[in-house]
């Protein structure tokens, strides 16, 4: 389903004009908060690069993707507090990273459902509507326990 679809059904649960652009970007950004959030604190978003190393370091402003963590490295390795250790040579580095903002054009492989209680809950947050963000939130949570497999960890594509 593409992220527009989930955005338009959001705007139309929170009784918003979807020609009312100002209140459309804030949505939009709400939608890539949450994303952000689920692969951040609830799934692993992988990703995985070579490197072609010469130095003996990965440094991790080299990452293509924001880095959360590493999840496996194709050599022994050493984790430093700005850089990996490796010996030289070409490197596959498998890492949890958080996804690249989408545009209102993509397609979302998240349960919608879950996105679109995300985005009601951040939208209402931040608009100061407490008790519908309390509702919101609660049905998000629902949600997210109810799919996420304690112990395992899961790839959003």
């Amino acid at each position: 389903m593409k992220l527009k679809k989930i955005l338009s059904d959001a705007s139309q649960l929170l009784g918003i004009d979807e020609s009312d652009k100002a209140n459309q970007k804030i949505l939009f950004r709400c939608a890539n908060l949450v994303m952000a959030n689920l692969a951040s604190n609830h799934f692993d978003y992988i990703e995985l690069q070579n490197f072609a190393v010469t130095d003996g370091k990965i440094k991790y402003i080299n990452f293509k993707k924001t880095f959360l963590k590493i999840k496996s490295v194709s050599c022994p390795y050493e984790l430093f507090i700005d850089y990996i250790c490796v010996p030289n040579g070409h490197v596959t580095v498998e890492y949890a990273c958080i996804p690249e903002f989408k545009s209102p054009n993509s397609i979302v492989s998240i349960n919608q459902s879950l996105l679109l209680y995300g985005i009601l809950n951040e939208y209402a947050s931040i608009s100061g509507l407490v008790d519908e963000a309390k509702l919101y939130g609660q049905k998000f949570e629902q949600l997210l326990f109810g799919t996420k497999e304690t112990g395992k960890s899961r790839r959003l594509p």
